[in-house]
């Protein structure tokens, strides 16, 4: 530590602080009543103790060192420096565009036309907040409102959007199954069925529009129940001999990274496998950075040949059938008759499951 002291009797201060073996170094003396002195940190107890009756000034080890280390440190002080000088300048720049609440238009689409008026990503934005709002609302007609927020090195758009009213155009009421109609309740349309009619799967049951007095067609949501006798057909095959692609355990993972949506390097590994599925998705790398990666893995997969006992397994492939069957009924449905037949051609097993039901014949 470094000591500054003022006051009389300095020299009897100095002799005193000898007697006590305090090592001084770099004594100055200035003027009678006014020296500088260094000591260890050893001594620093030692003359703190007999130097309380004079005006002293201490300058401790560390600031007196703190240029020789800083010095001594130069390339980290520099780092340490350009780096936040860095950091603070990236901060200052627009690394994500988050949009929220558009429906009809797209991200991409709203994106494109700030980037025409200078707003995007990569760069220092300096347009205010209801810069950006006036930039979407001048643009689009059909936003409502918009709201502009930044968040650290986001902008965070809101919209809403108007309502848009289309012209509306009446479907008919077309047949959701095969069946024979029993009993029809119309409220609005025209009927172009009749009771005892056979329909197909996409016949027209009533047509969207009414006849006036006049005998003009009006335009009209069609609405009605039409029931009927409904026949549903499902057939489950096996095959006594079959082959399958299946994994065989052995996986390649590559990585892709990309900067800004474009790519920078890949780490990619040579896919050797001759039958392959393949699973990719993107993740981020960086909170901070638009740096991301896709991740690609490659599977293999090799044939097995699976036999099928064919008689073993008529039940299971009967139930099969039924199941299919049964997952197509209406609500509300009531079966009549369920009848499930089976048949082998070319070692091939068909199940067929048919069932007649009463219910609605639309959708």
């Amino acid at each position: 530590m470094k000591f500054e002291l003022k006051g009389y009797n300095i020299d009897n201060l100095l002799k005193t602080l000898y007697s006590k073996k305090v090592t001084l170094y770099n004594l100055t003396r200035l003027s009678h009543d006014h020296v500088t002195f260094e000591t260890s940190r050893a001594d620093e107890k030692k003359v703190k103790r007999y130097i309380k009756n004079y005006k002293s000034n201490l300058t401790p080890d560390f600031f007196r060192r703190l240029p020789k280390i800083l010095l001594a440190n130069l390339g980290i002080v520099l780092a340490v420096f350009f780096g936040t000088i860095f950091f603070l300048f990236l901060s200052n720049y627009t690394w994500q565009i988050r949009i929220y609440g558009a429906e009809n238009l797209t991200d991409e689409e709203i994106i494109n036309v700030l980037a025409e008026n200078g707003v995007k990503v990569g760069k220092i934005n300096m347009e205010s907040s209801e810069e950006i709002e006036s930039i979407l609302l001048n643009n689009y007609d059909r936003i409502a409102q918009v709201s502009v927020i930044r968040e650290g090195t986001a902008i965070i758009i809101n919209i809403s959007e108007k309502l848009v009213y289309d012209e509306i155009e009446y479907e008919p009421i077309t047949a959701e199954f095969c069946g024979i109609i029993r009993d029809i309740n119309l409220v609005t349309g025209t009927l172009n069925v009749k009771v005892g009619d056979y329909v197909n799967i996409g016949d027209i049951l009533v047509l969207p529009f009414n006849i006036d007095s006049n005998g003009n067609k009006v335009s009209v949501q069609p609405f009605a129940e039409i029931f009927g006798e409904i026949y549903i057909n499902s057939t489950a095959i096996l095959s006594a001999s079959e082959r399958k692609l299946v994994r065989t355990g052995r996986e390649i993972t590559c990585y892709e990274y990309k900067i800004f949506n474009r790519y920078i390097f890949s780490g990619k590994t040579k896919n050797l496998f001759a039958l392959f599925e393949t699973e990719l998705y993107n993740e981020n790398v960086s909170d901070i950075l638009p740096l991301s990666r896709d991740v690609i893995t490659y599977y293999e997969l090799d044939y097995v040949t699976i036999e099928h006992n064919l008689s073993a397994e008529l039940e299971e492939n009967e139930n099969k059938s039924r199941d299919l069957a049964r997952g197509t009924l209406p609500k509300n449905a009531e079966i009549l008759v369920e009848k499930t037949t089976s048949t082998v051609i070319d070692n091939i097993l068909y199940s067929t499951t048919t069932l007649t039901i009463e219910g609605i014949i639309h959708a």
